[in-house]
């Protein structure tokens, strides 16, 4: 059979030129784009020429010196990533295997090559929690979806298991495409393929927790119904969950003086919306010898951004009004101390919200913990509320600074009220299971007649057993249930099982869609669904690839490019 030509050897060269016509490079024998990094198959000018104008003619608007310089820093930029991907591996050799440094540096890393081995290490983590979940006794899901840089539906459904011998896995079991419509069928569709692909069983599964989108919680066709609906069939009950995170944020929302925080938002605005503007105050505030020594943005869609503007702002009020009097703006601070006292109310609430947020963080937090802060928020907001009726202003330092006038109190109180009322309202699906909670977080306190008769006997012997509590004291809960006895306290054990297998948020797949997010950039667009996965998969996993086991796989440890 002839061998396939090589347009190296086969008098096809590189031109110089399509450095700067097309933006591409000769990187190791091969014509590479240096906008998105892929390389053509044949070189010909017509090749490089067409991948340019199909997928980068927005890049057409340089001209002249302005295109040769962009050019020259896409090449730089490529170079350097290369660079540092063998500096990294070099450092890596020298620290790990000394011996073998030369090895390490002869190793290949085209992007083929890069390529293989992320798919190669993420199969290796997927059979790994194939092999886990056949010994899964209960299993909860998160699952959420946004879209990315090229608007595809993307669920992400992480899966958190739990063995007989209370050995937790938390893992990304899979992200789905959605290709059409994101409607609950569609969500239950994917989710159904998820867990064929690890052979999970429907009965198995005892929670399900989602953003609270409509197509998530849909009471008849959402997919939490939906997957209610498969569960029980199977004979199985399955608890669902509104995101513990989200509902608190959209609690926060609800605390009202809206137009307090919009009137702040349009004098930062005011200052940081133009270049000279914004120059001229961070000047001003190093001529002063000011604290901090800029105004923060507000943004949205970040959880505790307001806190931390509004904070920023009451904290430089004073030099703010200045800077903005002195320079005859359209825009000024109100004078009105009511609007002072409702900025400074705003600010110590947001404060505690915003502590609250961060207690509510974390990737592999037990739902019971989760729940308690909210229940420790809640009696927080009725404290304050006595204390705003007493007119104690020990935990409100803002409104103390400036000297608050008692007329203002009853409405700020009944604000507090309402919030702690809607703190009630949002979190009934944690109180619906708020008895299998206090069981597993205070099974020595909680009372035999508050618990279902089957349990009522083996919780009494549990309560009396002095070893155990002797442990519950000293042991954090996921560390304590292990030693209780399979034999002696089944029940316990299974209730304790369902708990900590359960999500209380879906903070995990919040960050994993930054993740998402950070790789398929617009440069990037071309990433497939299923490197997109892979790449996932490594970043969030806590299982270690198998490298022995991989290699002694492999037929030759180097394939031809």
């Amino acid at each position: 059979m002839e061998r396939q030509r090589q347009w190296h050897t086969d008098k096809r060269h590189f031109k110089q030129k399509w450095e700067d016509d097309y933006f591409f490079a000769e990187i190791s024998s091969k014509a590479v784009c240096l906008i998105c990094q892929q390389s053509v198959a044949v070189l010909k000018e017509y090749n490089i020429r067409r991948h340019y104008e199909t997928k980068h003619a927005v890049f057409s608007r340089y001209k002249g010196e302005a295109r040769k310089k962009k050019s020259s820093e896409l090449l730089s930029k490529l170079r350097s990533q290369q660079a540092t991907l063998t500096r990294c591996l070099s450092t890596a050799a020298s620290i790990m295997c000394p011996s073998q440094e030369r090895v390490f540096s002869q190793i290949s890393l085209s992007r083929n090559t890069v390529t293989r081995r992320v798919e190669d290490l993420s199969r290796d983590i997927r059979d790994q929690l194939t092999v886990k979940s056949r010994d899964f006794v209960a299993f909860s899901l998160a699952c959420d979806e946004s879209t990315d840089i090229s608007d595809s539906a993307q669920l992400l459904v992480f899966v958190r298991g739990i063995n007989a011998d209370m050995e937790i896995t938390q893992e990304l079991a899979g992200l789905e495409t959605l290709r059409g419509t994101t409607k609950g069928e569609d969500l239950f569709a994917a989710v159904s393929r998820v867990l064929d692909k690890y052979n999970l069983s429907w009965d198995k599964m005892v929670g399900i927790t989602t953003d609270g989108a409509p197509a998530m919680i849909g009471k008849k066709v959402g997919l939490t119904a939906l997957i209610s609906q498969k569960v029980s069939e199977c004979g199985g009950k399955v608890a669902q969950y509104h995101c513990i995170l989200h509902q608190e944020q959209l609690c926060a929302k609800t605390i009202g003086l809206a137009d307090v925080v919009r009137d702040v938002v349009k004098i930062i605005n005011c200052i940081r919306s133009k270049a000279l503007s914004h120059r001229q105050f961070r000047a001003f505030l190093d001529e002063v010898d000011a604290q901090y020594k800029d105004i923060l943005y507000h943004q949205e869609v970040r959880w505790l951004s307001r806190g931390t503007v509004l904070k920023r702002f009451f904290e430089l009020r004073q030099l703010i009004a200045e800077f903005l009097s002195s320079a005859s703006r359209d825009t000024q601070i109100p004078t009105d101390k009511r609007w002072i006292f409702d900025v400074a109310f705003m600010v110590d609430i947001t404060d505690l919200l915003n502590n609250l947020n961060v207690k509510l963080q974390g990737k592999e937090q037990i739902i019971t913990e989760l729940f308690d802060h909210i229940k420790a928020f809640q009696m927080k907001l009725q404290l304050l509320c006595r204390h705003l009726s007493a007119g104690n202003f020990a935990h409100f330092p803002s409104l103390r600074d400036v000297n608050v006038e008692v007329d203002r109190l009853p409405e700020y109180g009944e604000l507090l009220s309402n919030l702690n009322k809607e703190f009630d309202l949002r979190f009934v699906d944690f109180k619906k299971t708020a008895g299998d909670m206090e069981l597993f977080s205070q099974p020595f306190s909680v009372s035999p007649d508050s618990v279902p008769e089957h349990l009522q006997m083996e919780l009494i012997e549990f309560q009396c057993d002095t070893e155990l509590r002797r442990k519950f004291v000293s042991l954090p809960l996921r560390d304590f249930y292990p030693h209780v006895s399979k034999q002696r306290y089944p029940q316990m054990r299974k209730n304790a099982q369902v708990m900590l297998s359960l999500f209380g948020s879906t903070y995990i797949c919040e960050q994993t869609f930054s993740l998402m997010n950070l790789n398929k950039i617009k440069l990037r667009g071309t990433l497939t669904d299923s490197h997109l996965q892979d790449i996932l998969t490594l970043s969030v996993s806590k299982l270690q690839p198998n490298i022995q086991s991989m290699i002694k796989s492999k037929d030759q440890l180097h394939v031809s490019h």
